[in-house]
């Protein structure tokens, strides 16, 4: 474990310019390391290091970041799709709050479980990570949320220049006249507990804000936007709702989007997605699926399809960070001095 923990921590250093730190935030018992909590990292740092957060069966605790950092965590639904990590434990944070100093910060492979990312800050990078809870069986049972205010000390201005990206489980709120906003290869969603006809918000904005929102999946909830760009997402049951908006290339369960621009509606969601595997993973889109090449720009070449895994910021299954990970680890149980323990590592890539 200590061996794994430090070799994960040293492949990072590929991404990293000479000058940053990495940081390791490990609370496992029996484990020496930099921190055991995120916000007690946070504050040993300086602007422009790396938190690496390795699994862990304790969280993280809670963060108010007035640093530009970057904090990486191990990814998440590690037991269902193997092969990622030898370790399947994700990193659990309670949630976010980026506040003035933060500008620049990107946050990817951790665990919110239920928990809320509070943007008052402008050029954030939210990507790759879970927000949802379980009960049981049931993966989004409890949904986490990313909410986008305004610049810290300026009520005026809503932040912008924010990026979510590729994330699992979560509801967004941009709550202020942001703009730059970029929502793409999400699944979205409001808890599980509301039922199939609940009109909860799962993505709303304010009327001032402008979004680009594009290849998620709405999987329930009202979409509620303005003046926005919404293209190549899938609205596997819920309401779409707004005004202003450039609506082109999106798939509803029902009529929520129309027939014009390329929409289509009343899609029979069993026909779209595999519905097998993973968490994740069963959001696949199926052989034959209308929203295979259905997407804005596609063409007979170069295909774009609608929802999660279409597009150019292509969903990574457990939100594997794009660093080298180890992915099998293998030890001779005892040894000597005379026949020293061997140890087998297989690393992997990730894009």
């Amino acid at each position: 474990m200590k061996k794994l923990s430090l070799l994960s921590g040293i492949f990072l250093l590929s991404s990293l310019c000479c000058n940053a730190k990495i940081w390791r935030v490990n609370n496992n018992n029996g484990i020496l390391a930099d921190f055991t909590t995120v916000q007690a990292a946070h504050d040993g740092a300086k602007s422009g290091d790396t938190l690496h957060l390795e699994g862990s069966p304790n969280d993280y605790g809670s963060l108010s970041s007035t640093k530009k950092l970057v904090i990486i965590g191990p990814g998440y639904f590690l037991d269902q799709n193997t092969g990622f990590q030898a370790i399947t434990l994700s990193a659990k944070i309670q949630g976010i709050s980026y506040q003035e100093g933060s500008a620049g910060s990107e946050v990817m492979g951790i665990d919110f479980w239920g928990g809320t990312i509070s943007v008052s800050s402008n050029d954030i990078v939210i990507k790759r990570n879970k927000f949802s809870s379980p009960n049981g069986a049931e993966p989004d049972w409890g949904i986490g949320s990313v909410y986008i205010s305004y610049v810290q000390n300026n009520g005026a201005i809503g932040a912008k220049n924010i990026i979510i990206s590729q994330n699992y489980g979560l509801t967004v709120n941009v709550a202020y006249p942001s703009t730059g906003i970029l929502i793409t290869n999400n699944y979205i969603t409001v808890p599980q507990y509301f039922g199939e006809e609940t009109e909860n918000v799962c993505l709303t904005a304010s009327a001032n804000a402008i979004l680009l929102v594009q290849n998620n999946i709405f999987r329930r909830g009202k979409v509620l936007t303005y003046n926005s760009s919404v293209t190549n997402n899938i609205l596997f049951a819920g309401f779409f709702d707004g005004a202003g908006n450039l609506v082109a290339n999106n798939i509803g369960s029902g009529t929520q989007f129309g027939t014009t621009n390329g929409n289509k509606s009343s899609i029979d969601m069993t026909k779209v997605f595999v519905a097998t595997g993973s968490s994740d993973a069963k959001w696949k889109l199926k052989s034959g699926s209308p929203a295979i090449g259905a997407g804005y720009g596609s063409t007979t070449a170069n295909p774009i399809d609608c929802g999660i895994f279409g597009s150019y910021s292509t969903y990574k299954l457990s939100g594997i960070p794009p660093v080298p990970s180890i992915y099998s680890f293998e030890n001779q149980p005892v040894g000597s001095t005379n026949d020293p323990i061997d140890v087998t590592l297989k690393v992997r890539s990730n894009n």
